[in-house]
């Protein structure tokens, strides 16, 4: 554990209450329960997410017959110093191929945004009547231009 790199993050995935309500009514729950929870009255988007939308930094991906590529984004807030560029890396899970639009994110100041995308395409095809089960990855994000930050 390195808790002084937690004060340099160099990045962040930041969220905001929409985004938590937006992640709650893809799960399903009522205007009541989200009332319940926030304690603020509120409608779902008309336009739908999958539980999967969040800006978050961890990533689940389900496939499921005749649906073997999920395709979701990211947008991150540069917190570290500027200007900095960050090279990405990825170690694909088992039986999964990941790709990653732009691989590199240029930030000019602080609090500059960026997004970017991950495409998981599932090597299994969908005839296959495997269960799959669990794989872990990740995405490494290096500031190689500015900084020493590794964000993963």
């Amino acid at each position: 554990v390195n808790p002084n790199a937690a004060l340099d993050p160099g990045l962040i995935y930041d969220l905001g209450m929409d985004d938590y309500v937006s992640f709650l009514c893809s799960l399903n729950y009522t205007a009541k329960q989200i009332h319940i929870l926030t304690r603020n009255a509120t409608s779902c988007p008309k336009l739908s997410s999958a539980p999967g939308d969040l800006n978050y930094p961890s990533f689940s991906v389900v496939f499921k017959p005749r649906s073997l590529v999920r395709v979701t984004k990211r947008t991150v807030t540069n917190v570290g110093g500027a200007p900095c560029v960050y090279e990405m890396a990825v170690e694909n899970p088992e039986n999964v191929n990941i790709t990653v639009e732009p691989t590199t994110l240029a930030f000019e100041k602080q609090n500059d945004k960026a997004t970017y995308t991950v495409k998981s395409e599932s090597k299994i095809a969908a005839d296959n009547k495997s269960k799959g089960g669990q794989a872990f990855g990740q995405i490494l994000w290096k500031c190689v231009k500015g900084g020493t930050q590794v964000v993963r």
